[in-house]
């Protein structure tokens, strides 16, 4: 073995013909053959860590959680490696093929299908549901009032919610398969 190091998953490994994620009490998560790595993302992870996404050429394999310190390392056993970081974002994420997400601003909605749209992603499907007039709040406003704020302001409503579902566009799958 030439490197381990610790992942959320168990251990990342590398020796002279194979990389892969063993977990606890030698389970194997993944394995593929050394020479069919052909790049590396890594995005910020959780508690100050990184998640990386090993490209190979049978697909892509995650390893979460590494410390900076071992992905420096790692990366050291891979000196002529594609290497790309990607920001925290779900759109960043290249191991990821769908996304499910639900809006209630229509600007950060509108912000984030067009960030997506540049990061490989289409909508896929959408839904909506229109918001609820809240029954506490709407009768406390007609007491306090007495009716007046209800014709003035109006009813106290929830926000209208719409969901989206993300896929990765076919051009960005067939980039990620060359």
């Amino acid at each position: 073995m030439i490197f381990s190091c610790p992942c959320k998953t168990g251990q990342l490994q590398v020796d002279e013909s194979t990389v892969q994620v063993v977990a606890p009490f030698k389970k194997l998560v993944w394995s593929v053959p050394r020479e069919s790595v052909t790049g590396v993302t890594q995005q910020p992870g959780s508690m100050m860590a990184i998640d990386l996404t090993i490209h190979t050429t049978q697909g892509m394999y995650p390893a979460q959680m590494v410390s900076k310190p071992n992905v420096a390392k790692f990366l050291a056993l891979f000196p002529n490696l594609e290497v790309q970081s990607a920001g925290k974002e779900w759109y960043n994420d290249p191991a990821r093929l769908t996304y499910v997400a639900t809006y209630t601003n229509e600007k950060i909605m509108q912000k984030e299908v067009e960030a997506a749209a540049q990061h490989g992603w289409m909508p896929q499907g959408t839904t909506g549901t229109a918001g609820h007039i809240k029954v506490g709040s709407t009768l406390a406003k007609t007491v306090l009032t007495g009716g007046i704020g209800l014709i003035v302001l109006g009813a106290n409503r929830s926000k209208d919610k719409i969901t989206i579902t993300f896929v990765r566009t076919p051009e960005w799958i067939a980039q990620q398969k060359k």
